[in-house]
């Protein structure tokens, strides 16, 4: 076994034909400054979905299919309570509802884990 890595069609012969990397020039200092801060600068421009979900309120289809213009549906949360932030539909923040130039806005009170406990 170890006649088969060490010459022959082994391990010898399957290098051979294979360019090798220099690795002087694999770390130069233009590598050094080239890598990412964080393990995050590759995925920067990956789109996201960012949702806020004011509420919610479980009903049945029944309930729904009576619903006429003028209903009100009570929800889930009340009136000034952190709103929920999602990332592709993952909980992400805890945030209040701003104006922003006349649009709306999102101020972040919790994030990450923190919005997870709340």
């Amino acid at each position: 076994m170890s006649e088969q890595l060490n010459g022959g069609n082994g391990l010898d012969a399957a290098l051979a034909g294979l360019d090798m990397l220099d690795m002087d020039d694999v770390f130069t200092q233009d590598a050094a400054a080239a890598a990412p801060v964080d393990g995050l600068t590759m995925f920067r421009d990956v789109p996201l979905t960012v949702t806020l979900e004011v509420a919610s309120a479980e009903i049945t289809l029944g309930e729904l299919s009576r619903a006429s213009v003028g209903d009100v549906l009570p929800l889930n949360k009340a009136v000034g309570e952190a709103l929920d932030v999602k990332v592709n539909g993952v909980l992400f923040a805890k945030a209040e509802v701003v104006m922003v130039d006349g649009k709306y806005g999102l101020k972040f009170l919790q994030t990450g884990t923190a919005a997870e406990q709340a």
